[in-house]
């Protein structure tokens, strides 16, 4: 008798020495919300954000809102539940996603958001970070180009535009029309004539264009804003399709993808600016200097940008060069 209690606490100790060694050796878990996966850029940001806290040591699990405010709702619903160590949200839009800040406070989870804002205040509650591109500056650069492509055009900063704009209500859209209205509203003979909302998507984008052309014939613009180089290249296909060669090199992009690139080397585009898709690293150190009880400021960061034009020799020399070095990484985005 004395034997088998003697055998079964000591198997009773293993089990808890063993559970202790378990508990130590597992990993924390980090929740990354993506909008959606609907475009490279996308591709890139989740990749890079689930390397980073892997090559960190952490567990790491994400998922796919489709392009869906309910469903990213839902999916961080689900992701809170997990209890991680971190949530990341990558929100698809600014309103419908205003809740996401007072559901980490309330389940006790620190939040980073990164790339589009939300409705509150980071710092407040357990939200530790905001990290974005600042697309009112975006808007400025692309609206200082048009003001000059346009005055080389028509001898004179005047012509009519037509937008093709990302997700409307996401807040980088609103942010780019504040900084195009904060430079065109100086040039009252520059006017955007209509607008559609393309998606961020390349068909969506062609379709746009393709249906505008319907309401604006030839002679009746003189170029074309893009929120994303892939909508802009979708519109290249309707500008072709559709015979209106007279705007190609009148047109306006963001991101400075590989195939946005090209197309300013052929003379279809005119202007890029890059949108980094890279949070990963940033969202790390947010992270680590929370954990060290460290503060973190500012509150709102921004990842470094580059402007691409194809105005000078200078400017074009550069073009290819920023392909290879995109192909070099591995990507075509950025």
């Amino acid at each position: 008798m004395k034997n088998t209690t003697t055998y079964a606490l000591a198997g009773a100790m293993t089990l808890a020495l063993l559970s202790a060694s378990a508990a130590s050796w597992a990993k924390e878990l980090v929740a990354f919300s993506q909008a959606g996966m609907e475009n490279e850029w996308r591709v890139m940001d989740t990749k890079d954000m689930e390397k980073t806290f892997k090559d960190a040591g952490y567990d790491f699990v994400w998922t796919n809102a489709n392009s869906d405010p309910a469903k990213q709702i839902s999916d961080i619903e689900d992701l809170l539940a997990r209890k991680p160590a971190l949530l990341i949200v990558a929100p698809i839009e600014y309103e419908p996603l205003a809740p996401v800040p007072d559901m980490a406070t309330k389940a006790d989870v620190p939040l980073i958001v990164v790339d589009r804002a939300l409705p509150g205040e980071p710092g407040k509650g357990k939200w530790l970070a905001l990290l974005t591109t600042n697309f009112v500056d975006t808007g400025e650069l692309v609206a200082k180009d048009v003001v000059k492509g346009l005055t080389e055009k028509n001898g004179a900063p005047k012509g009519n535009l037509l937008h093709i704009t990302g997700n409307k209500g996401a807040s980088p859209v609103v942010d780019e029309q504040k900084g195009l209205d904060n430079v065109l509203s100086k040039y009252p003979d520059i006017k955007f004539v209509a607008s559609c909302d393309g998606l961020y998507s390349r068909e969506p984008g062609r379709k746009c264009v393709e249906d505008l052309f319907q309401a604006f014939p030839k002679g009746k613009i003189d170029g074309i804003v893009f929120d994303s180089d892939d909508m802009m290249i979708g519109g290249i296909q309707a500008i072709k399709a559709a015979g209106r060669n007279e705007l190609l090199g009148y047109l306006w992009g963001k991101d400075g993808t590989v195939d946005g690139l090209q197309a300013m080397i052929n003379g279809e585009a005119r202007f890029s600016v890059q949108t980094p898709p890279f949070f990963g690293e940033k969202a790390l150190e947010v992270f680590k200097l929370f954990r060290a009880g460290k503060p973190i400021e500012p509150k709102t960061q921004y990842v470094p940008k580059e402007i691409f034009q194809r105005d000078t020799d200078q400017h074009r020399a550069r073009l290819p060069l920023r392909i290879q070095e995109l192909k070099a990484m591995g990507v075509g985005c950025c």
